[in-house]
């Protein structure tokens, strides 16, 4: 088994394991759609390039790039900015909820010791 064919089984397996988490998501009820997407997307995208491996040669062209490595290195850096600036939101919508639960706590707090006085 040669170098590439072990890339392409180890990102298919990859690919599949992220359609299994977004499953995985769906059936537990949680309504976070945009990680269900971006596990689907990703998950669907692996899939694809370890099953058509050649495909980058099709793309590349249509995206205005010479070479399919090229074309590669273009999606998977957008797609990895993808990820990061998804990452940033949703951090920064955690760091909002507990600064929200630190209010709500100081004020519980707050009002417990008025009324142990």
């Amino acid at each position: 088994m040669n170098a590439p064919e072990v890339v392409n089984i180890v990102t298919f397996v990859v690919g599949f394991g992220l359609l299994f988490n977004g499953y995985s998501l769906l059936v537990q009820g949680r309504e976070d759609i945009a990680l269900v997407l971006l596990s689907f997307g990703a998950g669907l995208g692996l899939v694809v390039v370890s099953v058509f491996p050649g495909g980058f040669g099709i793309i590349a062209p249509i995206i205005g790039l010479e070479i399919g490595t090229r074309a590669m290195l273009v999606i998977s850096n957008l797609s990895l900015f993808v990820v990061v600036v998804y990452l940033l939101n949703r951090t920064g919508g955690l760091q909002n909820k507990v600064s929200q639960l630190n209010e709500e706590l100081s004020l519980l707090k707050h009002d417990i010791n008025e009324h142990d006085e």
